[in-house]
């Protein structure tokens, strides 16, 4: 929505999700060093096991972008993993999270169900605030809507802009872009429920609201040297337009946190020890499922479901499976104290 967030004479800091993930990082670091030192861990094996769990999670983050996101550049370049190209998988990053943390722990000899009691509430807060930065940066957005909901962003967002101009080629120079258009998202949203784009604000002032109401400057309706008024009204060539779109960040950002309050309420439960890494499993992949189905970069695999969506239904199938490992052994444990 705002790509530029200070802009402050001739300094500016952008919204991208990197200065977003250091900050979110720095703040998950302090957080679970806080209640990990309170625990009873070491501060040095703190600080080389939360090292692990970050390094991970960048290889996989990095992994899963391309493997699961961007799977055609991937394979017909698997080097691009080693680019500066492409971004990172929230998901895969949280996936890499817990095998580091797991791998370490594993190493050392420490339980890591127990040490989990210690990072799943901040994890999940950390995860609640990432998807700002998306919104901020036009990124992750959802699929075209005419709901109440439907968002656009700033044009100076290039994440936002690659879908829209990659279409442009499409109408741009066509006899009837409208139609073209109409085409192209009529699974989705109609002329009517599409707004101007920037280029063309300079039509509001002719009563201008939406794509629909440029049908008028088009044949049938428009008759005689039409082609000379469209140059003039700057709809010759087309230009860049967009719909607007479900804003799939502020609605995971919304379904975390309510994660967030209910992971709080649950830890202070004896008997979530040793479980609460199971239990955000389940929540977030729950989240994650419901999202996909709002996204707007879905990649799918099996019907229509994405990549995304399988992976975080394994999850939650084996996750499910280890709370009830674990509440089984509690109450075996229970029951012969």
């Amino acid at each position: 929505m705002f790509p530029v967030n200070i802009d402050w004479f001739f300094f500016q800091f952008r919204g991208y999700e990197g200065h977003w993930a250091v900050g979110v990082l720095l703040l998950g670091y302090f957080h679970q060093r806080c209640r990990s030192l309170k625990a009873g861990y070491k501060l040095e094996w703190y600080n080389t096991a939360w090292a692990v769990a970050i390094l991970t999670a960048i290889v996989f983050a990095r992994i899963f972008h391309f493997v699961f996101w961007d799977t055609k550049n991937f394979l017909q370049n698997p080097i691009i993993l080693l680019t500066s190209t492409g971004g990172f998988a929230v998901l895969g990053a949280t996936i890499g999270t817990a095998f580091g943390a797991w791998a370490y722990c594993k190493k050392t000899g420490v339980d890591f169900l127990a040490w989990c009691d210690c990072l799943m509430v901040p994890l999940t807060l950390g995860l609640a605030i990432s998807r700002i930065s998306c919104f901020l940066n036009g990124d992750a957005y959802g699929l075209p809507t005419a709901s109440i909901f439907g968002v656009t962003f700033s044009e100076d967002s290039d994440a936002w802009m690659a879908e829209w101009r990659y279409l442009h080629q499409f109408y741009a120079n066509q006899e009837d872009p409208l139609a073209v258009i109409s085409q192209l998202f009529r699974n989705y949203v109609n002329l009517g429920d599409m707004p101007l784009p920037d280029s063309l604000n300079h039509l509001k002032a002719l009563g201008i609201q939406n794509l629909a109401e440029l049908t008028k400057y088009y044949p049938p309706t428009a008759t005689g040297n039409y082609k000379a008024e469209l140059v003039k009204l700057g709809l010759s060539p087309f230009p860049v337009i967009y719909p607007k779109v479900h804003p799939t960040q502020l609605y995971e950002t919304g379904i975390m946190s309510f994660v967030l309050y209910l992971m709080y309420k649950i830890e202070k439960l004896d008997w979530s020890k040793r479980k609460l890494f199971f239990i955000f499993w389940i929540f977030y992949g729950l989240n994650r499922f419901i999202i996909e189905f709002f996204r707007g970069d879905r990649n799918l695999i099996l019907g229509n479901l994405t990549y995304a969506q399988v992976i975080t239904l394994i999850i939650v199938f084996f996750a499910v499976i280890g709370l009830t490992i674990q509440i089984f052994l509690a109450r075996k444990i229970s029951t012969e104290s």
